[in-house]
Order: structure tokens, then C-alpha cells, then sequence
């Protein structure tokens, strides 16, 4: 068990004889959790309200880490704050929703505090802390197995190939594996090549064989693919970065500052349809991007970043 988890354990212990801690919420999520996963095992269905069941199952467990995350924020242990003040700074600064209100959906910025936002040498998150908290929450492995998948997602920069049936078919820019998705928002593609700023979560039951587009589409309008390769070989290789932890996969989910992408798609924002959110220029080209910080418009409203290492 890794630091934080470690004292949240004591604190839980220390004060579940006097409900300091109410489960309740947790405990009626859980069982419809349960619930859901009996269901997907059996009947092979699409469960409630037409959701897709691989979609189905992310959902509720994502909403069950939700809850264990607000319990967690009633936990008076100091190691927490520094989630809570995170998260609460940025709400306040980028106002989560959809646009217009803001381009930082809810289905992006929920992904992003519980499974993207890391404290300490052991880059301990809110999942992380759950996970190591399964025996004393009574979770089910198989719960915790879909939790570590989610937990290990991250944002990446795919591109459009088409469609196959019901499928999109997406590729990361710099991969070579063509990977069929379901895409719960709605969007199908406007043309190949485009390029999608998403987060996928992979079939974790073995009778499903495709992927899910967890966050609403960020599409790509320009620069093109080759300009975003060579934005992500300079970032990785820039000595100021270049730590034994820089890799494409820790830039695409961590950034370089617990802010980074939230600020990229705040600055980068252009335009949105009603399944799909538009966004121009690179992160280390301030010039690129519509509402740069340059911009005296936008200089009183952006918040600063704040330093992840």
C-alpha cells in the first residue's frame, strides 16, 4: 500500500466507531454496480437507457468512484488536501460543462481528477488510493480490475480512419494498431484523417472486442498530424522536461503541470457542434492557439499552471 493510501487507512480505522464517515452513498452505489456486471455477465444486453454495456459497466463504476472520492474528501487527512485544492481551483478557474459554458466537458475533467491528477514519488491519485482501499471497502476484484484499467487510460491524439458497421476505427498518431471504437457521444467522423483528442477505455470483459470513446470528441482542426509528431519529439526531448519519467505516455496523461491540457483546450477552443468540440494550435506554440495567454483579452481570466514536478 503506497503512502497516502497507508494514512487513509488509519484514518478510516480510527474513525468508522465514531461515523465520521458515512458510507451510505457508497454502499447503494456499489450495489448497483454489482448489480450491473451480473447483468453484462449473463444476458450479453445493452442495460439501462440504450447505453451500449461495455459503456454501461465504465459508467457505473466511474460513478462509484465518485462517490468514494466525495468520501474521501470528508477524511481529515492533510496528505488529501492537496487533491481537493487542486480540483477545486480548477472548477473555479474553467467552470466544467460543455460549451459554451467551457469547453472542458464534465466527461473530460471527471477523468481527469480522478485518474490523471498525481501526488508524490509514487504518483498516488484518487484511483490509486480507492484501489489500495478495495479489501476495506469490500470492493469485488472484478471492480477493482475495471477501476486499474481506467486508471491506467489517458488522453491521447488518435486519428480518424472511417467506419466499420457501428464502429469508428481510430489510430494514435504515433501507433500502428487500427482500433475499433463505440463513440457514446454521437460523433462518427467528418473525414479520414482527422485527427480526435479523446481518452479510450479498452474492452475489459473478454466478449466485448472493441473500444470506447469515454469523452466527448476534441477534434483536431489544424495543425496537421506530421506538426503534431514534431511537437510531441521536442517536448519529450527538451532537456528541461527530459526526466527519467518524460515519455509520450506520461505527456499525454500528466502534461508538464497538473493543468496543462485543461489549459491547452481552454486556450485551443474554436468552435463545437452538439457531439463534438473544436480546438486549433499546439501547447508549446502560444501564437497557435485562438485564446493564447498572450492575449490580453484572456490574460486576467486564464489561471496560472501549476508545476507537477
Amino acid at each position: 500500500m503506497k503512502k497516502i493510501a497507508a494514512k487513509v487507512l488509519k484514518r478510516i480505522s480510527k474513525n468508522s466507531t465514531n461515523k465520521v464517515i458515512n458510507l451510505e452513498a457508497y454502499k447503494h452505489q456499489k450495489k448497483d454496480t454489482e448489480d450491473l456486471f451480473n447483468q453484462v455477465m449473463t444476458t450479453e444486453q445493452a442495460i439501462e437507457k440504450g447505453h451500449d454495456p461495455l459503456h454501461a459497466i465504465y459508467i457505473h463504476v466511474q460513478n462509484l468512484l465518485s462517490v468514494l472520492a466525495e468520501t474521501l474528501q470528508e477524511i481529515p487527512e492533510p496528505s488529501l488536501d492537496r487533491f481537493f485544492k487542486t480540483i477545486d481551483s480548477a472548477s473555479d478557474n474553467y467552470h466544467p460543462s460543455s460549451p459554451p459554458m467551457s469547453p472542458l466537458t464534465t466527461s473530460y475533467f471527471n477523468c481527469w481528477l480522478l485518474f490523471d491528477i498525481s501526488i508524490g514519488l509514487n504518483k498516488e491519485t484518487l484511483t490509486t488510493i480507492i484501489i489500495d482501499l478495495a479489501n476495506k471497502l469490500g470492493l469485488h476484484k472484478e471492480i477493482v480490475q475495471v477501476m486499474q484499467v481506467m486508471q491506467d487510460s489517458r488522453m491521447g491524439i488518435y486519428e480518424y480512419l472511417g467506419n466499420q458497421d457501428d464502429k469508428v476505427l481510430l489510430r494514435e498518431l504515433t501507433g500502428n494498431e487500427v482500433i475499433p471504437c463505440i463513440c457514446p457521444a454521437g460523433y462518427a467522423g467528418k473525414h479520414q484523417g482527422e485527427l480526435w483528442f479523446v481518452r479510450l477505455l479498452p474492452p475489459v470483459i473478454a466478449q466485448f472486442d472493441y473500444h470506447v470513446v469515454f469523452t466527448t470528441p476534441y477534434v483536431l482542426l489544424n495543425p496537421n498530424a506530421d506538426e503534431w509528431i514534431q511537437y510531441i519529439k521536442r517536448t519529450i526531448t527538451n532537456k528541461k522536461f527530459n526526466t527519467s519519467t518524460t515519455s509520450f505516455e506520461n505527456l499525454m496523461k500528466y502534461g508538464l503541470s497538473y493543468n496543462y491540457w485543461n489549459e491547452y483546450i481552454f486556450q485551443a477552443y474554436v468552435n463545437h457542434i452538439s457531439n463534438a468540440i473544436y480546438l486549433e494550435g499546439l501547447p508549446d506554440m502560444s501564437s497557435t492557439r485562438p485564446h493564447s495567454t498572450d492575449d490580453p483579452v484572456f490574460q486576467s481570466i486564464l489561471p496560472d499552471t501549476t508545476t507537477f514536478r
